[in-house]
């Protein structure tokens, strides 16, 4: 009975289970978000992720629809879940829910597989080798057991990743030795069984050897291992076998899987030439005779494209090395016409996926582009080339461009990719091209072959033509560029959508140039067609989302600033039209940032010149930005409430009504369980502070709803920076006075969380905040508060923790360096200060000052502090919840503006000090010669004997 009751529960909560997983898919909202809510209470329960396991492994085919999404689930719960976490994966879980993923990985179908993969990976990232000692020898213990082989190799795999692409240092080589201690011998017994048996299974044999190799890659990425290096000859042979297997078959569209073992092959011999180690150097050449061969035979189908590029990837790190000449020297011709020619040149496959995948060309094709191509990789080759032959190179290259450019337009293409490949000297991805190659002569080929393109003609051509005065921006002066302007703007409204995107990319790039012989002037008269053009391409509905035309539609905005105000509203019109369609279906997270980036600098050029008109952007933007809040559209709501902060800032009169309806809802604890939502809605919040003072916050009832927030956001080590933002804006707009009732339950919460967790990061916001506190109302104030707490406290957090956190940190910037020097000049100057311990603290205070004063005293090249939203490149940096918005950005504020020099004060302290407690002058300059402080002070700046001179001479100090 009790056998039939434990299996019925079983039961019971495995159906609960599978009807939440398949409720998160369920198009109602509020039906959704129940379900996310139920399955994320759950993950820290005991039992749960096993009952999650076992529904992943279960045969009952009524539950086969669901494995995706539980598997799916799991992996983020892991992600979530398993470091650092409010709600952590249940200790009695673990060693059972780490035992059975890497038996489910073996067996497990490739639908769920990845998944897997990445959830091994990240429990290993953490736990291996330290709190799971047994995977490994459990993994190597499987090598002798042909069957799922390929899945023990696929764990392993995965695991040994976290090798590749890392910082050096102690952890990382020290979990590397562990490995290698135990892999590396049975790694090369396993290599030479399945070479041995490569005909019998040959197609699981090989996913092995491929699976063999990129374990291989990330054993030796970081060094060489000494066991490799004294097998260096039985790798090296193996090897040399892998790359002469002949094909079985091969797929139009497909690598086969000795391509695939080839390619795995010649990456782990690109990363020993790239290390020039000496064990490796005798296999060099006839490696590259090899790989030389491969090449002159793959076939110019798609399936072999990945395996090209590597091979041309190869030939390129070796040929760019000068060491590496006397193998190539006699052959450049040869590379050229037969390796780098044949590879540039537009094949039939190309030009199906210009007109039926374009954005998979765009990927593959555009300068700085993600995805490998063969004309990119031949070009690099080429390029490569020329850093050790750029005459002799060039001379060849020309000639080839001369015989090609008059022949058919796919020559003509393939000539104009070779002339810009040895063109180029020097380039950023961000900066263009700064140096071009002498024997080339980029414009008057332009002007004679490339230009007339761009007036229409072969749409790949056209293409081809934007690309040519993408790349070479800098190089065109203004008058040449207001001819082609207008051309690039027509391109816009072309049918090719490779032509529209290179079109606006090449629009976006000549406008962000250095130069300023084109910009905001010469634009002006092609405003109209320019707008119209970009957004006939966001606004109709057969086109997908584009954040190149997005992104130039940021840029365009930015280069005119206060002259959109005629075009604004037609431009939010637009960008809100947009935004309403992407809503819908937030796919691409570029589009979408680019998206809200306009809307930001639209804000900033106009209501920025001219405040007034944050009244008329509010109707315009309220209704989209309340139908995202509401429908909580995820991927869109930190954008919205950066936004929001952005207006309400430029704002000069009352809160509006519509601000005042959000106000209330902003504050529920729903809102802030978002983690990509704190930054925005922090920023948003404080700006209602400063806005809406006394009336909002006390006569409005939110104070004590805001300081939930403050002890919410305060007991988080991720977010307590935006506590501390909240506490200073209201005391900044409401005085202490004001917070009376509340303050000491506030500095009780910061000291408890300072006793509780104390790290470097939560000591220097705290003191800052002291430091705030201090200036604005006064020491005497600031020391009732803390003695109110406990008698001698103020005493203690200054020799505890303020004046070590100031000696130990490495560098304030200017804003918060000034808010301390006041801050401590004010305690400076407290009776308190200087009785406590025989004035002991009080001159540990005062080097504190000197040390923070050290680089803005008589220093005028300290660098000003960095303010956000300045005008250079726009640089996405996604986390998987908040994308900061550039021109969103809020200028850094000084918190005491009526404090012009904060050394006047200092001086002035100090010589109160000296007179009335002697000998407190050498008992300073006995701190400053103290090792500890010496070392903390740093080498920029002035030094305190400097700063003590400069505090007399300047500024009149007494300190006799």
């Amino acid at each position: 009975k009790y056998k039939y009751s434990r299996h019925s529960r079983k039961m019971a909560e495995q159906q609960q289970l599978v009807a939440a997983l398949q409720a998160t898919l369920d198009p109602n909202r509020e039906t959704r978000r129940a379900a996310e809510a139920h399955l994320n209470a759950s993950a820290s329960r005991p039992g749960y992720l096993p009952l999650l396991l076992t529904l992943i492994t279960s045969s009952d085919p009524s539950v086969a629809g669901i494995k995706q999404i539980a598997v799916v689930h799991l992996k983020n719960v892991i992600k979530n879940n398993w470091v650092e976490s409010d709600t952590p994966v249940p200790d009695v879980d673990r060693p059972t829910l780490k035992t059975n993923l890497v038996d489910l990985m073996s067996v497990a179908p490739p639908s769920i597989k990845t998944q897997l993969a990445t959830s091994i990976t990240l429990i290993s990232g953490h736990d291996y080798p330290k709190n799971w000692p047994e995977l490994l020898p459990s993994l190597i213990s499987k090598f002798n057991n042909p069957m799922n082989l390929v899945g023990v190799l696929e764990t392993l795999n995965s695991i040994l990743k976290r090798f590749r692409y890392v910082e050096r240092n102690d952890s990382i080589y020290m979990d590397l030795k562990y490995t290698l201690e135990l892999l590396q011998a049975p790694l090369l017994q396993l290599a030479n069984s399945l070479d041995s048996v490569i005909d019998q299974s040959r197609e699981e044999i090989l996913k092995c050897i491929r699976l063999v190799c990129r374990i291989f890659f990330s054993l030796n990425w970081l060094d060489l291992p000494e066991f490799f290096e004294d097998n260096v000859q039985h790798w090296m042979k193996l090897f040399k076998g892998w790359l002469e297997l002949a094909t079985s078959g091969e797929e139009e569209d497909e690598a086969s899987e000795e391509e695939k073992v080839k390619k795995a092959v010649i990456e782990n011999l690109n990363l020993y030439a790239g290390k020039d180690e000496e064990c490796f150097a005798p296999f060099l050449g006839n490696f590259t005779e090899t790989i030389w061969k491969l090449l002159l035979e793959i076939k110019p189908t798609p399936g072999r494209d990945e395996l090209c590029c590597t091979s041309l990837k190869f030939l390129t790190a070796l040929i760019s090395r000068s060491i590496n000449a006397s193998i190539f020297e006699k052959a450049l011709d040869d590379i050229i016409s037969k390796v780098v020619i044949p590879n540039v040149a537009i094949r039939e496959a190309d030009v199906e996926m210009f007109e039926d995948d374009p954005d998979e060309f765009i990927l593959r094709d555009m300068e700085g582009g993600e995805g490998d191509s063969r004309r990119r990789c031949g070009v690099d080759l080429l390029r490569g080339m020329c850093r050790g032959w750029e005459e002799r190179v060039t001379k060849v290259v020309m000639g080839h461009v001369s015989s090609m450019i008059g022949k058919s337009w796919q020559e003509k293409d393939a000539a104009v990719l070779l002339l810009t490949a040895v063109a180029v000297r020097k380039e950023s991805r961000l900066g263009g091209v700064s140096e071009v190659n002498p024997g080339v002569p980029v414009i008057d080929f332009f002007v004679q072959h490339v230009g007339n393109d761009l007036g229409g003609g072969e749409v790949m051509l056209l293409a081809g033509s934007l690309k040519f005065v993408s790349t070479f921006r800098n190089q065109f002066n203004g008058a040449q560029l207001n001819t082609i302007f207008p051309m690039m703007i027509a391109a816009l409204k072309s049918t090719s959508a490779v032509v529209r995107t290179y079109a606006a990319n090449g629009i976006e790039k000549v406008l962000a140039r250095k130069a300023d012989d084109f910009g905001k002037t010469q634009i002006q008269p092609h405003l109209e067609p320019l707008f119209s053009g970009l957004f006939s391409n966001i606004a109709d509905p057969n086109l997908p989302p584009n954040a190149y035309v997005m992104k130039t539609i940021m840029r365009a905005l930015a280069t005119i600033k206060a002259d959109a105000v005629p075009v604004a509203e037609m431009v939010i019109k637009a960008l809100t039209d947009a935004l309403a369609v992407v809503c819908k279906n937030p796919q691409n997270p570029h589009y979408n940032h680019y998206l809200f980036e306009s809307l930001a600098v639209l804000i900033k050029s106009v209501c920025g010149s001219n405040p007034a008109y944050v009244d008329s952007f509010e109707p315009l933007l309220f209704p989209s930005f309340n139908h995202i809040l509401q429908a909580d559209v995820a991927e869109f709501t930190p954008y919205v409430f950066q936004i929001l902060a952005q207006l309400l800032e430029y704002s000069t009169g009352a809160i509006s009504e519509s601000y005042m309806t959000l106000f209330g809802p902003l504050l529920t604890p729903v809102i802030w369980e978002s983690k990509g939502n704190v930054p925005g809605v922090t920023r948003l919040v404080v700006a209602y502070i400063e806005k809406g003072g006394a009336k909002l916050m006390l006569e409005g009832g939110f104070l004590m709803p805001v300081l939930g927030v403050f002890q919410k956001l305060i007991s988080s080590k991720a977010n307590e920076h935006y506590g501390f933002l909240i506490m200073t804006a209201l005391i900044g707009s409401l005085g202490i006075q004001a917070l009376q009732a509340q303050i000491a339950e506030v500095f009780n919460i910061l000291f408890q969380r300072l006793q509780t967790g104390k790290t470097v990061r939560y000591v220097r916001h705290l003191t800052l905040f002291f430091a705030f506190v201090v200036g604005k109302e006064g020491a005497a104030i600031f020391r009732s508060i803390l003695e109110g707490i406990q008698p001698g406290m103020l005493g203690m957090i200054l020799k505890g923790v303020w004046v070590p956190c100031v000696l130990t940190e490495s560098m304030f910037n200017k804003s918060d360096s000034k808010t301390m020097t006041v801050g401590l000049t004010a305690l400076l100057d407290d009776e308190g200060v200087m009785t406590f311990d025989g004035g002991a603290t009080w001159s540990q205070t005062a080097v504190c000052i000197m040390k923070l004063l050290s680089t803005s005293v008589n220093a005028s090249n300290v660098a000003e502090d960095k303010v956000d939203g300045g005008e250079e490149e726009v640089e996405l940096n996604f986390d998987s919840s908040f994308s900061k918005l550039h021109h969103a950005g809020k200028a850094l504020v000084d918190k005491f503006p009526g404090v012009a020099d904060p050394a006047v004060g200092f001086a002035a302290a100090l010589t109160k000090g000296c007179s009335k407690m002697p000998g407190v002058l050498q008992a300073v300059q006995a701190k400053c010669n103290d090792e500890k402080v010496k070392s903390a002070w740093g080498k920029e700046g002035a030094s305190a004997e400097e700063i003590m001179q400069v505090i007399v001479t300047k500024y009149g100090a007494q300190l006799a």
